[in-house]
């Protein structure tokens, strides 16, 4: 355990006090990517901190003056370094907190660079929010650092109530009999900005306290409103969408506002197979309805496009419910996949082809193969396979295949013998 050494100087820090009691420990958003550039970033705060434990008064001192903010001499690199030096151990804590908690997300929603580029320009901001205020309201302050990451941390929390208004924060009250509880971001977060707000008010008005207040502000402001000139909006909105669909869809009551939402996203994103399928399970989990079949269609022909593995899985859960075949050249190029699976359900669902659709051509040739194939090889069927076969020669006299179909005959006669 490393020995603190109080500064040698007064000090604005910017941490986060106010939740002593209610502690955010994470939201109902999962992570796609690691957040490699936080993890980084939370790794630098650490190294510095713990090295800063050990310099002696003279080292704190040029620390001190050289790369800490000073509003009355600020310069111009002490509004990024600044930001990578706490004052105690609490301080760090609860910064490394708020990091963990938002802006991993913020970096899997725009991406690392976009997250370190806001990470920097709202450190930067809230530096100068900071200064501008001592300077013009608090002079005797001028000359006490200001330090710590909170202004970067506030200001993607600016940024990721902009991107992430839909989620919920959840929150741990009191360690000792902790409860747990979740409450919507943009409602706590809005609370979190007015609470620095009136802080720097109090600030203004005398009544001292050893938080850069402004800091704050002015790093959410900046976060909140280069979302907007970024246009986060429009990603939020889909987002939103796509986030209700996941989460509501798979409900088992009130997932009418995951059907809306998925509705919506269609119409800019006919092809998504994950919306056709959350659809037709969503409208067929009480009855089999025809919206629900014709998602169930739409999702098994895109699928054995791109993965014909589960487009048979698929079929195997649609046919359980609608009982109903897919158009011919669907149906007779999935019995392959199918049969891997379910031989059974795929000289079941050939079967059923040949015998409702009267057709005479390459597609029911092939239907018709595919099933005297899978009697024979899967099934050992062989009796199965000569009356298809011969069924075959009956109904397609002038096909190209009759020779493949006569030799397979022979074949099966010389092994029956």
């Amino acid at each position: 355990m490393l020995k603190e050494i109080p500064p040698p100087y007064p000090s604005y820090n910017n941490d986060e006090v106010c939740y002593k009691d209610m502690i955010p420990v994470g939201t109902n958003l999962q992570l796609k990517h690691l957040p490699w550039a936080t993890l980084i970033l939370l790794t630098l705060n650490w190294v510095i901190f713990l090295f800063h434990q050990q310099f002696d008064y003279e080292t704190n001192f040029w620390i001190w003056c050289t790369l800490m903010n000073i509003p009355g001499e600020l310069k111009p690199w002490q509004l990024i370094t600044s930001a990578f030096f706490h004052a105690d151990i609490f301080h760090i804590l609860f910064n490394s907190l708020f990091l963990l908690v938002f802006c991993p997300l913020v970096e899997d929603k725009i991406g690392w660079k976009a997250y370190l580029f806001l990470y920097f320009l709202t450190a930067v901001v809230a530096d100068l929010v900071h200064s501008a205020m001592t300077g013009i309201f608090l002079r005797e302050d001028l000359f006490i650092p200001s330090l710590g990451a909170s202004g970067a941390i506030s200001g993607l929390m600016g940024v990721y109530l902009y991107r992430c208004y839909y989620s919920k924060i959840k929150f741990v009250y009191d360690f000792f009999l902790p409860i747990r509880f979740k409450l919507p971001a943009y409602v706590i977060l809005p609370l979190w900005f007015l609470k620095d707000f009136i802080g720097g008010i109090d600030t203004i008005r005398g009544i001292h306290q050893n938080v850069a207040f402004w800091a704050h502000v002015g790093g959410f402001a900046a976060g909140f409103g280069a979302s907007g000139y970024l246009q986060y909006g429009i990603y939020a909105k889909k987002e939103k969408l796509q986030f209700v669909a996941e989460t509501s869809l798979e409900e088992f009551t009130g997932y009418e506002e995951g059907i809306k939402a998925s509705e919506k996203l269609l119409v800019s994103d006919p092809e998504n197979i994950e919306l056709h399928l959350g659809l037709a399970r969503a409208k067929s989990r009480w009855r089999a309805s025809e919206e629900g079949r014709t998602h169930y269609e739409k999702a098994i022909k895109l699928l054995l496009k791109v993965d014909p593995a589960k487009a048979s899985e698929t079929f195997i859960e649609y046919w359980g419910k609608y009982f109903t075949l897919l158009e011919p050249s669907v149906q007779t190029r999935l019995s392959l996949f199918v049969e891997k699976i379910s031989p059974d359900l795929s000289a079941i669902t050939l079967q059923s082809l040949i015998d409702t659709n009267p057709s005479k051509d390459l597609v029911m040739e092939d239907a018709y193969l595919n099933l005297a194939r899978i009697y024979r090889r899967s099934l050992n069927r062989n009796d199965l396979a000569r009356y298809i076969c011969v069924k075959f020669l009956e109904k397609f006299p002038e096909s190209e295949k009759r020779e493949f179909v006569q030799k397979t005959l022979k074949e099966m006669e010389k092994v029956s013998k």
